[in-house]
């Protein structure tokens, strides 16, 4: 009798084992990690992952974006598209034969730096009247709504430039979320349009002006402590593209990790230089390495994270790399009809340097 009831005992607590509702789960800030849930890869749809609204108890309807996958570890695990956010409750909801499981599950309080505004681009106090882009850099990952309310363009009086910065449906982050780019109205920028027409430029020549930000906040619900302000003048407009012909190429010497330089006669827009500028041997191979930009914008470095070795290199120029006012290699921001160099964009351009 005894062996018996020990054999439903084991059978019992097997059973409840596996029709266990409750995942044990970890919680970071790019992936939450599934430690007793292991589905095939075909039934990873039956899973969806909401924001929790604790007030009206239910979800906003909007499943995160992300990946449901195995980690290297063997550990499945889902990886949101954007950092999940302190202060804030999300729920697991799994469709199951029993019918549909909900598990609720937040991000765990964490020591945090102040959220501060690390810097604003173009980094110079003289700027383009037709100025295109900004780019402000955040200490911590921000949330991606409702940032971009509270960067205001101001005169030099104080008063809010209503509707010169565009204000797009969807902010544009980066990848860490810790980048912001803002754009001023191009309809406003291009001279045909009826924008321009109308209502001109925003930013006028000889006068000065600010961009402030308030109230900014990260995904921890940190606030900025202080406005930020980031002023400037404004010069005539800037109509002539970027000339690689004008460029000044340094190269190191071979055996070194020295810095390989170019220096521009005026500023490049800063995610140009960071992602439209590769460095190929003579293989057609990319060389890894850091970038750094300096001088507002008008120095670009470069250091491998291999020792250089002699040999034939080529720089990769897409034609999309830009200045601030959207001018490109291909032609300008504001061009008449006809008038760009190729109609195909992003066309990549090759100049040959040499490591001794």
């Amino acid at each position: 009798m005894n062996k018996l009831y020990f054999i439903l005992i084991v059978l019992f607590l097997l059973t409840a084992c596996n029709h266990s509702t409750n995942l044990e789960l970890t919680v970071s800030k790019d992936r939450i990690q599934f430690h007793n849930w292991h589905p095939t890869p075909k039934d990873t749809h039956l899973a969806k992952i909401y924001v929790w609204n604790t007030y009206e108890k239910k979800t906003n309807n909007v499943p995160l974006a992300g990946q449901f996958k195995y980690g290297s570890n063997n550990t499945f695990e889902f990886v949101p598209n954007f950092p999940f956010m302190e202060k804030t409750e999300y729920v697991i909801i799994r469709t199951t034969k029993e019918g549909n499981i909900k598990q609720r599950f937040s991000l765990p309080q964490t020591n945090k730096l102040p959220l501060t505004v690390e810097g604003i681009y173009p980094t110079s106090d003289s700027l383009p009247e037709n100025l295109l882009r900004m780019y402000v850099t955040f200490s911590q990952p921000m949330k991606t709504s409702g940032n971009l309310e509270n960067i205001k363009l101001l005169n030099n009086q104080g008063e809010e430039i209503e509707g010169a910065i565009f204000n797009n449906v969807y902010e544009l982050w980066d990848k860490s979320q810790k980048q912001l780019t803002i754009i001023f109205d191009p309809a406003r920028i291009k001279t045909d349009l009826v924008a321009n027409k109308e209502l001109g430029r925003a930013l006028k020549v000889r006068e000065k002006f600010q961009v402030m930000i308030t109230m900014a906040e990260d995904i921890y619900g940190q606030q900025l402590q202080k406005h930020f302000t980031k002023t400037f003048w404004v010069t005539p407009q800037d109509v002539s593209p970027p000339n690689v012909d004008t460029w000044n190429i340094n190269a190191p010497e071979s055996g070194t990790k020295g810095e390989l330089k170019i220096k521009f006669k005026s500023p490049v827009d800063k995610m140009s230089l960071y992602t439209r500028i590769k460095v190929t041997n003579q293989n057609n191979q990319i060389i890894q390495g850091k970038i750094t930009i300096g001088n507002h914008e008008k120095l670009w470095k470069f250091v491998p994270l291999k020792p250089w070795t002699k040999g034939n290199y080529k720089l990769k120029i897409n034609a999309r790399l830009a200045d601030p006012s959207g001018n490109n290699l291909n032609g300008l921001f504001d061009h008449k009809t006809g008038s760009l160099k190729s109609e195909k964009e992003g066309e990549i351009l090759n100049i040959n340097f040499q490591i001794i």
